[in-house]
């Protein structure tokens, strides 16, 4: 009987545990969206950047690679510079975003730039961006 008691208790300290573990990663992930967003709607490729992989994998409409951390933000920085608006604000905003499973999350979203809008794709492992996707809707 003492055992049960003791094995409810310990499997419900376990419950709260992982609930406000899940709390915690849920929170810092759309802490970290909502980073990226405000980055693209700056253009800030330094930003983004901080987000990638030591490696990672870019894909534009006409350019594809993997790339180190460095030179995919500068690749990142051209394309901003090359698609500004007057404003030099872009229009971002994440239509479709998967939730964190096992360490891997995606998000989809609209970008409207001076010269067009584009379609962005985040693929994220351990919180790192391990692709990004920037394609032409036009």
């Amino acid at each position: 009987m003492i055992f049960k008691k003791i094995l409810i208790i310990s499997l419900l300290c376990s419950s709260v545990h992982l609930r406000a573990a899940f709390r915690e990663a849920n929170s810092s992930s759309l802490k970290q969206s909502d980073e990226l967003v405000q980055a693209f709607v700056n253009g800030d490729a330094k930003i983004i950047g901080n987000h990638f992989n030591s490696m990672v994998e870019l894909i534009f409409s006409e350019r594809q690679g993997i790339y180190a951390r460095g030179q995919a933000e500068q690749m990142l920085r051209n394309f901003f510079t090359e698609n500004a608006s007057s404003t030099g604000k872009f229009s971002f905003k994440i239509v479709h975003s998967s939730p964190n499973r096992d360490n891997v999350q995606f998000y989809i979203g609209e970008l409207n730039t001076g010269k067009g809008s584009f379609r962005v794709t985040i693929y994220m492992k351990a919180q790192r961006i391990h692709q990004l996707r920037i394609e032409s809707n036009d």
